[in-house]
C-alpha cells in the first residue's frame, strides 16, 4: 500500500507531502482545488505520460516521490529480485522526475531505471480508474478483458495454451501463404529460370576466367613486337645465318686459347674465362629459342579470345553483374529450380501442417470459451447482486458469447474464438440490449463500481484509486455506492476523489484539499480532518449554508454517524 508521496512543483503544487494509512482515503474539496492534480501526480509516479506542463511556471523540474509497502505483492518483489533492486525491508521507493528541458529520470530504491519497468512495476501495486473510465464499458472490445479479470490460474494457464497455439497456427499459416503465392508463380518463374540455366550452361563459365582472357589479349597485342625483338636476339645468339653466331665465336676462342694454355697460366685463365661465358650465352640462346616458341603470335587464337571475351562481357551487361558472379548466380538459380520442381511435395507438407496447427488451436479454444461460459454464468449473478445493492434491483445482466455473421469465418486471435458483449435490461419486461445502447452516465458508473466490488477478493492489486467515478449518481444510491467502497477497502487500500457527501462520510482518512493565495502566487494545500473538520466538510458537500448552518451540521453529523455504524455492524459478518 501507499505509505507517503511527496509533489514538489506539480501544477499549483507547490511542495505537498500526504500519509497514507489502511482502509479507504477520501480527498474532496471545492471544484479547481487541486484534487486532480493529486491523481495526476500519482499518474505520473506510476509510469504515465510525463507532460512537462504539469511542471508548474516558473520552475525547471518538478518530482513525485512516493514510499510503497510491498510485504502483500509478491509479484513486485519478484519483479524487484529480477532487476537486483533491494527493498528497506518491505518498503520500496518511487520517484519521477521531468523537467522542461524534457529529461525524464525514474527511480527505483534510488536506482534510475527504464520508464518500462517502472510501469510494470507499478501495475503490480496500484490500480487507477478515472472519472470517465466507466465509459470503456460502451466499447464491447473491452468486454472480454473484464470477464477475462475473474478467471482463476487455471482459466489463465488455458489462456496461455491458446496463445501458444495461436502462435504456430499463425507462423504455420504464413509459410503456408508464402508457398501457395509462390507456387502461383512457378510456371511462369521455372520457365524464366530454365532459359537462363540453359545460357548460362551454354557459356559455361569458369571463376577468373575473364581475367586470364583479358591478360591473354593483352600480350597479343605486343605479340609481333615482341617476337622481332626476341627472334633478333636469338639469331646473334644461336641462329644458323651465314655469319657465325655469338656462341660459336666464343667457342672459337676457347679452342684458340686452349692450344698455348700450357705456355702461361695466364691464357688458361682466359680460356676457362671464355669457355665458361660460352656455356652462358648457350643457355641464353635456349631460352631465347623457348620464348619464341611461346609467345609466338597466333591469329586464330588472338580472334578466339577477343570472341569469348565479347560473350562474357554480353552476358555482363545482361544479368549486371561481374563474370565470377554469374558463376555463382548460376549456381543459385540451379538451386532454385530445384526447390521450384519439389514445391509440390512441400506445398502439400505445408498445407497439411497447416490444417493440423488450426485444429490444434481450434481444440483449445473450444476449451476456452468453456471456461469463460461457466466464468461468465458465475459472474452475471455476482453483477445481478452487486447491482441490486447498487439501487439497480430488477436489472438482468448477460455477458453474450456473440457469433460470427453469416457466411463469415471465426478468425483465431490470441485470446480464442470468442467475441462478447455485455447486455444489460435495466427494467422489467425490456429485453436485454446492449450497453452502449441501453446503459446511463450513472448506470455505466454503477456498473464499473459493481465490477470491482465483486472481484475485490480475489483482485491482486493492494492500492486502488477512484478519481470520481461517482459521476452522475445521488439520492439513496450514493449510500450504497460509498458502502461498496468501504467494502473494498477491507481488502485493499482504496483513495477516492469524490463530490458526494455519503462516500466521504465511509473514510477512514479524510483530506481537504484547497487552494489559496501566498504571496502573489497560488498554491493547492492537503489537510488531512479531524472529526470536526469532517463534519464540516461532509456539511458543505451536503450544501448547507450560512441560514441552515446548525441544522445543517447536525445532518452531516448524523451521516457520518451512520456510516461509522455500518462499517462497525458490517464488520462483525466479515
Amino acid at each position: 500500500m501507499l505509505v507517503s508521496m511527496t509533489v514538489r512543483n506539480i501544477a499549483l503544487i507547490e511542495h505537498l507531502e500526504i500519509a497514507f494509512g489502511k482502509g479507504m482515503h477520501v480527498l474532496s474539496g471545492e471544484t479547481g482545488a487541486g484534487k486532480s492534480i493529486i491523481v495526476d501526480s500519482i499518474n505520473l509516479m506510476l509510469g504515465e505520460r510525463a507532460d512537462r506542463g504539469l511542471i508548474r511556471s516558473g520552475c525547471e523540474k518538478a518530482s513525485v516521490e512516493a514510499f510503497i509497502d510491498i510485504s502483500d505483492c509478491r509479484s513486485a518483489a519478484e519483479l524487484l529480485r529480477q532487476q537486483e533492486l533491494e527493498a528497506d525491508g518491505s518498503i520500496i521507493s518511487i520517484q519521477r522526475e521531468i523537467s522542461v528541458s524534457g529529461r525524464n529520470v525514474c527511480r527505483v530504491c534510488g536506482v534510475i531505471v527504464p520508464l518500462a519497468f517502472l510501469k510494470a512495476l507499478t501495475q503490480q501495486l496500484i490500480d487507477i480508474h478515472g472519472q470517465h473510465e466507466h465509459q470503456s464499458l460502451l466499447n464491447s472490445q473491452n468486454h472480454m478483458a473484464f470477464l477475462d479479470s475473474f478467471g482463476g490460474d487455471v482459466f489463465h494457464s488455458r489462456l496461455t495454451q491458446v496463445e501458444k497455439a495461436y502462435h504456430a497456427w499463425r507462423e504455420s499459416s504464413s509459410r503456408f501463404s508464402a508457398l501457395r503465392k509462390e507456387n502461383a508463380q512457378r510456371t511462369e518463374r521455372q520457365a524464366y529460370l530454365q532459359n537462363r540455366v540453359r545460357e548460362l550452361d551454354s557459356a559455361a563459365l569458369e571463376m577468373g576466367e575473364a581475367d586470364r582472357l583479358a591478360a591473354e589479349k593483352s600480350r597479343f597485342a605486343s605479340a609481333e613486337r615482341i617476337d622481332r625483338s626476341v627472334r633478333a636476339a636469338y639469331e646473334e645468339i644461336s641462329g644458323s645465318g651465314r655469319e657465325k653466331n655469338a656462341a660459336s665465336k666464343l667457342r672459337d676462342a676457347s679452342d684458340a686459347l686452349r692450344m698455348i694454355e700450357d705456355v702461361d697460366p695466364r691464357y688458361k685463365a682466359l680460356a676457362d674465362r671464355i669457355s665458361t661465358a660460352y656455356y652462358e650465352v648457350e643457355e641464353m640462346g635456349i631460352e631465347l629459342r623457348d620464348a619464341l616458341e611461346s609467345e609466338s603470335f597466333d591469329p586464330e587464337r588472338s580472334e578466339a579470345v577477343q570472341d569469348r571475351l565479347d560473350q562474357i562481357r554480353r552476358l555482363e551487361r545482361r544479368y549486371g553483374m561481374t563474370a565470377d558472379e554469374l558463376v555463382s548466380h548460376h549456381e543459385e538459380i540451379k538451386n532454385e529450380l530445384d526447390r521450384l520442381d519439389g514445391m509440390e511435395e512441400r506445398l502439400k507438407h505445408a498445407e497439411t501442417d497447416f490444417k493440423q496447427k488450426l485444429q490444434a488451436y481450434r481444440a483449445q479454444a473450444a476449451l476456452l470459451t468453456e471456461q469463460r461460459k461457466q466464468i461468465a454464468s458465475r459472474f452475471e449473478a455476482m453483477m445481478e447482486n452487486e447491482l441490486k445493492d447498487l439501487g439497480m434491483q430488477n436489472t438482468r445482466f448477460s455477458c453474450v458469447f456473440e457469433q460470427p455473421e453469416p457466411g463469415q469465418k471465426k478468425v483465431p486471435t490470441p485470446l480464442g474464438d470468442d467475441h462478447i458483449c455485455f447486455y444489460i435490461a435495466p427494467n422489467p419486461g425490456e429485453p436485454l440490449k446492449p450497453l452502449d445502447k441501453t446503459a446511463s452516465g450513472g448506470e455505466l458508473s454503477r456498473l464499473m463500481l459493481a465490477m470491482k466490488a465483486a472481484g475485490a477478493a480475489n483482485d491482486g492489486i493492494p492500492c486502488m484509486i477512484f478519481d470520481e467515478i461517482d459521476t452522475g449518481i445521488s439520492g439513496h444510491v450514493a449510500g450504497v455506492v460509498a458502502e461498496k467502497m468501504a467494502s473494498i477497502a477491507r481488502y485493499h487500500q482504496v483513495l477516492c476523489v469524490t463530490h458526494l457527501a455519503q462516500i466521504a462520510a465511509m473514510a477512514d482518512i479524510q483530506y481537504f484539499v484547497q487552494k489559496q493565495v501566498v504571496g502573489d502566487r497560488t498554491q493547492t494545500s492537503l489537510t488531512t480532518l479531524d472529526s470536526e473538520g469532517r463534519i464540516r466538510e461532509i456539511a458543505r458537500l451536503i450544501g448547507v449554508t450560512q441560514s441552515d448552518q446548525e441544522s445543517g451540521i447536525a445532518h452531516a453529523r448524523a451521516i457520518l454517524r451512520s456510516a461509522q455504524e455500518w462499517k462497525k455492524k458490517s464488520a462483525v459478518f466479515m
